[in-house]
């Protein structure tokens, strides 16, 4: 407890502790040398022993017991997609892709708290002016998939949440939250391939193994951002779009390349890597 005091104080609850004591190196074994079955039975100890004025009242209590964010967040998340679309049915594509672009650049600044807005906007940026057919109608459903990543990554946190409680040490948190955060991942993956197969219909041929890695790639970096790994998330960004600005540049004569297929390319590492990286770190109850 005097070793560790900075991270003590300032706990709301006994949880705060355990991921305190995990982000410094703590394990179970290191636990049951102190004669705790785990880490989060030291860390009850150690916050039934804080004196009463190092106490702080848990202000969290509440704020995740939704499943699902309110409605009026979900129109928020969809208000990027339904102007690029209007704008798009009204033949105002680069007009209406500025608006949409700094539409979700707002949102997207204002409910992450991290870096990575600026990246986004380029690799969408990307998404609609490669010079690939159809480009703008994929440009389309990735704004309109804004709501139901917001969706995902909600009820991610909540349910990862939610195994603190009835875990019994910090390798049990993680089994339970890895298979949570698989969900998430192909939630947001078929609800972004549906909204491009349905894209498609609508407006014509679009291309489609592009704009999901794309997406994947985005929501996983905003589940980092989101969960203290924004560093990572904004540096994996930045490669990517460092690579597709390469492509751009090293094939001006060979357009077709440079288009779908090279989105399609360039982001499915960066996705898988990314992806990687979550299941890593996202499974910590630090990240939570």
């Amino acid at each position: 407890m005097h070793g560790h005091r900075d991270v003590l104080g300032g706990a709301v609850d006994a949880w705060e502790i355990a991921a305190g004591l995990e982000a410094r190196g703590f394990t179970d074994t290191d636990a049951r040398r102190l004669r705790h079955r785990d880490v989060f039975g030291l860390a009850e100890e150690i916050h039934a022993r804080l004196p009463r004025a190092a106490r702080v009242t848990d202000r969290s209590a509440g704020t995740l017991e939704r499943p699902w964010p309110a409605a009026g967040t979900g129109g928020l998340y969809l208000l990027p997609g339904v102007l690029c679309a209007s704008a798009a049915a009204a033949h105002l594509a680069l007009p209406g892709a500025v608006l949409a672009v700094a539409t979700a650049w707002a949102i997207l600044r204002h409910t992450a708290r991290g870096p990575g807005a600026l990246g986004a906007g380029g690799l969408l940026a990307f998404a609609l002016y490669a010079p690939a057919e159809g480009a703008t109608t994929a440009f389309a459903a990735l704004l309109l998939s804004l709501a139901p990543a917001a969706y995902s990554t909600h009820w991610f946190a909540v349910r990862a949440r939610a195994q603190l409680a009835p875990s019994h040490g910090l390798a049990d948190f993680a089994d339970a939250v890895r298979p949570r955060l698989a969900a998430a991942l192909a939630g947001y993956g078929l609800a972004l391939f549906l909204l491009l197969t349905a894209a498609a219909a609508v407006a014509g041929p679009a291309p489609v193994a592009g704009p999901l890695a794309l997406g994947l790639l985005l929501f996983t970096a905003r589940l980092l951002a989101l969960h203290g790994c924004a560093r990572g998330a904004a540096a994996g960004l930045a490669r990517t779009c460092a690579a597709e600005v390469l492509t751009l540049g090293a094939a001006p004569l060979h357009l077709h390349l440079a288009g779908a297929t090279a989105e399609a390319l360039i982001c499915c590492p960066a996705a898988l890597a990314l992806a990687v990286q979550a299941f890593r770190t996202l499974p910590r109850a630090s990240a939570h």
